[in-house]
């Protein structure tokens, strides 16, 4: 195994050497490019990346797949192994996709392994599959990811040279006369065990290399901690130095350089050309002695003693760091543990201020939680008061909630007291609620008692509800009970509900059985519901069968004059016109050729440049009419140059289209429904000059109805839709980062109404509006942005700001607001207008 320390200062991609899984992928100069992986059950997919030996790396970067984007795996984690067997989690995100991100990039402590695995939750269905998909799996070392100096002495001297690896030109603070302070503070991005630190000396001797420094260490950016201190270093000119120490876990590393006062000396500066920080990624490694292992220093992605949540994240388990944003004071713009309502506002999730206006007491004039309502006032959203006169006590005198009805009072909107006559026991002789009615009283109104005769059992003798009819008895009134004679069996010999039938007999009124001889298989001997005539004989009354001899469709061949002309004859014998008339269809739905039975008229030509049908007039060759859809020609060749229908023409058009109430031409890259066709997304292709002489309306339905062009952007910018962009001196976009530039390209879009130049054929471009409305990010932090303003661009990277006409450069004019936003940073609508 790789004893050396490993320079984590510069970035540096690690070397792929093999690729394992059960999908597909691309493999391409040691890196890769893309994967995918389909399955036919919800599960999981695996790939596995084969590395150096020994590989060291400390950031991942994963991309979304431009064409798959929507596969891109929700839940996964990465895993690594020294020997492919044993593997251990080094970091894990579940719900992924609400982060909306194209990349995914991780930084984590400094970690050795010959394997790294990528485990993704396959839920996503695709057709009758699931799949997972991504783009570009980068592994490596992140090196610096963030560099700060007290002062820069030119355009040559700046902070980016100290870790540029050109022993030429380095960093230099700016010259002072007195001695002063200066430093450069380096951020690694995570945290790794820091174990040797580099610097090279000038090659120029009237650049000063620093005599007494001091060097600091942090994990937080919040305390600091001395790793080393010279005093009168004497250096040589051109030299790398190095500085080892036990590995130490270190995100932040600050030289400190403090010149002292010389005599006759007028210049005071500081310079260092480059800069080295090497780690281990094991401390025994190091030390060659058998220690323990001290617990793993805790971060987002790895767990020490706990394991630190993300900003704002919720998952069990996960200590809050201190600068998570869900701990911030809360106000209405912005979330702490809360987010606090403005005056007034009644948006779901936000808690109300003590100062809200409806937290104040309530008056008849004016709300607080609510509003009071006069004495007697019957108005919607109005709280009634406790001495409301309709809150007194009711009588039949006055309304109190309600008005009392005085006794038998029938008034409507009065409500009836509880000594009232009428909810007293019902009698045969008073009311109560009801009247109950004597014994066989049928008078209308009145409640029949449970003692009523009329209730009693019904017998044949005496009606209960009602009477039983005897036996056989056809009285009316009277219910036929379960052993009446004539609910019994029917046999031929005695009725039942019915009387059945001998078998042959035709008695009227008798029910015919299922083994009566007429109902028997009918041959030509024996008769069943009809009798079969034999083969060729013509009897009354008898049925001829199929295979008779009469019904064959046999005839004499006879010559083609004749009114019967023979089944097959030569076409050509035919004159004058042909029509043909009926109903028939046929199933007709894809791209092929067409069944036999979906016409009326069907012609196939077996040579392969002859036509099936050709129509030639002196007007119209083909004329085509029907309900949907006139002439349909359709080409199931493989080849590109194919078509369903061609059209040629030596001077004039190829094809002529014209329309009474719409359009003349309809070309739907989405397919036709009702065929059950699903198209492939595109149009028209027009190769050569085409003329529109008339207005072209371009429409794209999203809110970006512009004009846009495909630009190289720089790799390691994050850019977003709505961001301006500016171009760079490699030629390449990145996003706006200075106040008022003068070389702002456009707006980057997903969508435009009109594209310009070629599709992009590789990565690392974005499609940039030029021209028109479009959806851009502003802020409007110090000046709100108003419908009409001017804007440019700001501090704030990607970000449009107000402007002033007597503030702004020229040239440095982007685009007219059309919409509002008050304060904070949020996407309008602008009119592009750069100049």
């Amino acid at each position: 195994m790789n004893e050396e320390s490993i320079r984590i200062s510069h970035p540096r991609q690690v070397k792929v050497n093999e690729i394992k899984t059960k999908g597909t992928f691309e493999f391409k100069e040691g890196g890769l490019r893309s994967y995918s992986e389909q399955l036919d059950h919800p599960g999981v997919g695996v790939l596995t990346l084969v590395l150096n030996p020994g590989s060291s790396f400390n950031q991942i970067k994963l991309h979304q797949s431009e064409q798959s984007g929507t596969f891109f795996p929700d839940s996964f984690k990465f895993e690594i192994s020294l020997d492919g067997k044993v593997w251990e989690p080094i970091l894990q995100e579940t719900g992924f996709r609400r982060l909306n991100k194209k990349v995914g990039q991780w930084n984590f402590s400094l970690v050795r392994a010959n394997f790294l695995k990528l485990v993704s939750k396959v839920s996503e269905k695709e057709g009758a599959k699931f799949k997972v998909s991504i783009g570009a799996l980068e592994v490596g070392i992140s090196g610096v990811t963030k560099l700060e100096v007290s002062s820069e002495k030119d355009r040559f001297w700046v902070k980016e040279n100290l870790i540029d690896e050109r022993p030429d030109y380095g960093w230099s603070s700016l010259e002072s006369n007195q001695p002063k302070e200066e430093f450069f503070l380096m951020d690694l991005g995570s945290i790794s065990r820091v174990n040797e630190l580099r610097v090279l000396s000038p090659k120029d001797g009237h650049l000063h290399f620093p005599e007494t420094f001091t060097v600091y260490y942090s994990e937080d950016d919040l305390t600091w901690n001395q790793l080393l201190e010279e005093n009168q270093f004497l250096s040589e000119l051109g030299t790398w130095y190095q500085w080892r120490f036990l590995p130490t876990n270190i995100r932040f590393l600050k030289f400190v350089s403090r010149p002292r006062k010389i005599q006759n000396k007028e210049k005071y500066s500081t310079s260092i050309v480059e800069v080295e920080l090497y780690a281990a990624p094991y401390l025994s490694e190091l030390t060659h002695k058998p220690t323990a292992e001290p617990l793993p220093y805790a971060t987002v992605l790895r767990s020490g003693l706990v394991r630190l949540a993300i900003d704002g994240e919720t998952s069990e388990g996960a200590a809050v760091q201190a600068n998570d944003r869900r701990l911030r004071d809360g106000s209405t713009e912005y979330k702490g543990i809360v987010e606090l309502a403005s005056d007034g506002e009644d948006k779901e999730g936000v808690v109300v201020q003590g100062n809200d206006r409806r937290l104040k007491h309530s008056t008849e004039a004016a709300y607080g939680l609510v509003r009071l309502a006069g004495n007697g006032e019957n108005r919607a959203d109005r709280v009634v008061q406790g001495n409301d006169d309709r809150l007194k006590p009711s009588s039949t005198q006055s309304f109190g909630i309600v008005e009392l009805a005085e006794n038998g009072e029938t008034k409507e909107g009065t409500v009836v007291q509880g000594n009232d006559d009428r909810l007293k026991h019902a009698t045969n002789q008073k009311f109560g609620l009801v009247q109950l009615a004597s014994p066989g009283d049928a008078s209308p109104g009145k409640v029949v008692t449970s003692d009523d005769p009329r209730l009693r059992h019904a017998t044949t003798e005496n009606p209960g509800i009602l009477r039983f009819a005897s036996n056989g008895e056809d009285s009316a009134d009277a219910a036929v009970q379960g052993n009446d004679k004539r609910l019994k069996i029917s046999t031929p010999q005695s009725y039942g509900i019915v009387k059945l039938a001998r078998s042959g007999e035709a008695k009227e009124g008798a029910v015919v059985q299922g083994d009566d001889e007429r109902l028997r298989n009918a041959s030509t001997e024996y008769p069943g519901i009809v009798t079969v005539a034999p083969k060729g004989k013509s009897i009354p009354g008898h049925v001829v069968s199929s295979d008779d001899p009469r019904l064959s469709d046999a005839r004499q061949p006879l010559p083609h004059t004749h009114d019967y002309a023979p089944k097959e004859h030569d076409f050509s014998s035919h004159t004058g016109y042909l029509r043909l008339k009926g109903s028939v269809e046929a199933p007709y739905a894809n791209i092929s050729p067409p069944p036999e039975n979906a016409g009326l008229a069907y012609a196939r030509n077996e040579s392969e440049k002859g036509a099936g049908i050709v129509g030639s007039g002196r007007f119209s060759g083909i004329l085509g009419f029907g309900e949907k859809f006139g002439v349909r020609g359709d080409s199931a060749s493989g080849e590109k140059d194919s078509a369903g229908i061609l059209g040629l023409a030596k001077r004039g058009f190829g094809g002529w289209f014209h329309s009474r109430s719409g359009h003349a031409v309809y070309a739907s890259g989405k397919g036709i429904p009702s065929l059950n066709e699903t198209g492939s997304g595109k149009a028209i292709l027009a190769e050569g000059d085409s003329d529109f002489l008339g207005t072209v309306y371009l429409q794209t339905g999203k809110g970006t109805d512009c004009i846009a062009k495909f630009f190289p952007v720089q790799s390691s910018d994050v850019i977003a839709e709505g961001d301006l962009l500016a171009m760079g001196e490699d030629g390449k976009l990145h996003k706006s980062r200075q106040p008022n530039a003068t070389n702002i390209v456009g707006v980057a879009v997903k969508s435009a109404a009109l594209v310009l130049g070629d599709k992009p054929q590789a990565e690392g471009q974005w499609l940039v509006a030029i021209a028109g409305v479009v959806h851009a990010n502003v802020e409007a932090q110090s000046y709100p942005v108003q419908p009409g303003d001017l804007l440019c661009s700001g501090l704030t990277g990607g970000h449009a700001v107000r402007v002033a006409p007597e503030n702004l450069k020229p040239g440095a004019l982007v685009a007219k607001s059309l919409g509002l936003q008050r304060n904070g940073r949020g996407p309008i609508q602008v009119l592009l207008c750069c100049s």
